[in-house]
């Protein structure tokens, strides 16, 4: 382990300070110079950390230690920098549509200043909680990434959804970090030390390290959106400012991603049934999370369900590695948990595009109901051309960012059954065309979006569509790395197979992951990006030699067609959800005329979380039926309630002072 120079070591450190310092140009009286000052320092604060990261960190060839400043507390191994290398990129331009995202709130005379305060604690806390070597620090990181961003999320606490989605984030992010003081009691009293570096244990010591690799799951994958615990994130998203639903999609559920490769750091390898447990909780996640994106008709409910579809394609690659363990096949476990880090940073990319992309949509239209969309192509073409590189790169269709990751994962299903024979052929298999499903599923989910909000006629009156050079600077940067990593791979993928091979493999099988022919992608890529391009520049030369025709759209034999006469998203995706409404708990309303002069139609659809709507509301509501039999939770004195606080605290003192 080598320590960092000191210029080094002064400039991560100062990153943080200057990040930190940013909150004290908020105390300025005027909210729109006060925004600017706050914003301005930060940036230059997360680029300074940026480039520490990149420079000092990923492309260094041996494990960096900070023990000289922190005492140990903080260590930059490469799963650290990686993960501390995503939240960085995020944070820039997501901080960039912050300058115009909020002057709208100032505008209405609403204060911002708190919810800056919460978002720059929110940014430091999850930066430390990738960097902490020590469960103590770790644990308060996460609580107060945990408080911030639910503090974040009441921007508008007077709509009564706000509150409902707040709390559901509220009462998930405690149950899981409950959770997580049990696993690692577990780990301290397996090891006698509150140190990740310390942590090196086995599945064959016991049943502990099972029950931590469980606690471990749930923990962690109720933050990440894994199914059957995702019942928060659909609530939650939708309802936070725009700025802190990209920053919550793209960086903070990949927490509980960082959580479970961390963990397995501490026990691998695993058996081979972890694997499994992994594969098919994740697969259901992918096929389910875009089943039910594609029955929403809100547009950040939509994109919240894609998250979950997405960590589980995620979660996918880290099953794949998990069997390349349990079986000591070094090339399965480079493909699986390099597709599964790829894809963290892929996912981060371009879904925080497609979060801030329907954001602006949203501060134009006021409204997030896809049905009342349409035809905004026509205002705001940029716009449009943006969010639709989003959609193209969620969907994994080349030759954008999300494709090379999933072609990672894909290949290291026929990786392992290529090395495993036997059964494993055929159930690969499945697995392949599970994920095929998922992808299908995506593509036709994003054509419903982007046909449905952007082209067509207007179906809500827009007198004006306004955009901002801070909206398309954040956009344009996020689209201009879905098309990067899309068609020149090579360095990210090297980046990637970098921290495999320092933390996750005790071999050097850079081949599986390195040796895939990534210039022909480029190759291939960049000849059609410029056939598309020449035949771009045919059309305009053939339009302004022989001119352009316009004409109505065809309208089946109908005359004067209005906007109503439109597909609505209901009806463009409703044979696809019959399939699965039982689980989708997909329900519609239609009312056709029969008479001989027709009356109004209606065509309405609707679908509920199974998880939420069968299992979580009625076991709260179970619970809260029990508590108000019990006397003394029923007090409303404020007295009774600091008692029973009290109480908890030193029940939980001494569990961790007899452990």
């Amino acid at each position: 382990m080598n320590s960092l120079l000191n210029s080094d070591n002064i400039l991560f450190t100062s990153a943080f300070a200057i990040q930190f310092i940013s909150i004290a140009f908020l105390f300025i009286k005027d909210q729109h110079k006060a925004l600017f000052a706050a914003n301005t320092v930060l940036l230059i604060g997360l680029t300074l950390g940026l480039f520490s990261t990149i420079s000092s960190a990923l492309f260094s060839s041996a494990e960096i230690s900070l023990q000289s400043i922190f005492f140990n507390f903080i260590r930059l191994d490469e799963l650290g920098t990686f993960f501390l290398f995503i939240i960085q990129l995020v944070a820039i331009p997501t901080t960039i549509y912050n300058f115009s995202y909020l002057s709208h709130y100032i505008e209405e005379n609403r204060s911002i200043k708190s919810f800056v305060i919460f978002y720059v604690l929110l940014l430091i806390s999850t930066q430390f909680i990738v960097i902490a070597n020590q469960a103590i620090l770790f644990l308060v990181s996460w609580e107060i990434m945990s408080i911030t961003g639910y503090l974040g999320m009441m921007l508008e606490k007077e709509k009564e959804e706000v509150q409902k989605g707040s709390f559901y984030y509220f009462a998930a992010s405690h149950v899981l970090i409950f959770i997580l003081y049990i696993m690692f009691f577990l780990l301290h009293q397996q090891t006698g030390s509150w140190f990740f570096s310390d942590y090196h244990l086995s599945f064959s010591t016991g049943i502990v390290v099972p029950i931590i690799f469980i606690l471990s799951f749930i923990g962690f994958g109720i933050k990440a959106g894994f199914m059957p615990f995702h019942f928060w994130l659909p609530q939650a998203h939708p309802i936070a400012p725009t700025v802190l639903s990209a920053f919550l999609s793209g960086v903070i559920i990949k927490m509980g991603i960082y959580g479970i490769l961390r963990t397995y750091l501490f026990i691998k390898p695993v058996p081979e049934w972890a694997g499994w447990f992994i594969l098919i909780v994740s697969i259901i996640s992918a096929i389910f999370g875009v089943w039910y994106a594609l029955a929403q008709h809100d547009i950040k409910r939509l994109l919240a369900y894609h998250s979950i579809e997405n960590i589980g394609i995620i979660g996918i690659g880290i099953g794949i590695g998990f069997i390349g363990s349990a079986n000591n096949l070094p090339a399965v476990e480079v493909l699986g948990f390099g597709g599964a880090l790829l894809h963290t940073l892929n996912h981060a990319i371009f879904k925080s595009l497609l979060f801030i992309g329907s954001g602006v949509v949203y501060q134009n239209l006021g409204t997030r109901n896809i049905e009342l969309m349409g035809g905004i192509v026509h205002r705001a073409k940029y716009i449009a051309i943006l969010f639709l590189i989003g959609s193209v790169a969620i969907s994994g269709v080349p030759p954008f960012n999300g494709f090379i990751s999933e072609f990672i994962i894909y290949t290291g299903f026929f990786k392992t059954a290529n090395e495993l024979k036997n059964f494993y052929p055929i159930l690969m298999l499945m697995f392949v065309v599970g994920l095929a499903f998922v992808g299908g599923l995506a593509v036709a989910c994003f054509t419903k979006v982007n046909s449905i909000m952007f082209l067509g006629s207007e179906r809500k009156a827009v007198k004006h569509f306004y955009t901002s050079i801070y909206d398309y600077i954040s956009l344009g940067i996020f689209a201009l790395l879905c098309i990067v990593i899309g068609f020149y791979p090579q360095p990210f993928v090297g980046i990637v197979n970098k921290v495999i091979v320092s933390n996750f493999v005790s071999s050097h099988p850079s081949s599986a992951l390195i040796n895939i022919d990534w210039l022909f992608f480029t190759i291939i890529f960049s000849i059609i990006a410029l056939g598309i391009f020449f035949l771009f520049l045919l059309k305009g030369k053939l339009e302004k030699k022989f001119g352009k025709r316009t004409s109505p759209a065809w309208g089946c034999g109908y005359e004067n067609i209005n906007p109503r006469m439109q597909y609505t998203a209901s009806s463009f995706a409703d044979e696809l959800n019959e399939i699965s409404k039982s689980v989708l708990v997909y329900h519609k309303k239609v009312e056709v005329s029969n008479t001989a002069f027709p009356l109004p139609s209606k065509f309405e659809s609707h679908s509920n979380d199974f998880v939420d709507s069968k299992i979580v509301l009625p076991s709260y509501k179970f619970l809260s039926f029990l508590v108000m039999k019990i006397k003394f939770l029923s007090q409303t004195d404020i007295r009774y309630y600091i008692g029973f606080i009290l109480i908890i605290i030193t029940i939980y003192s001494l569990i961790a002072f007899l452990w």
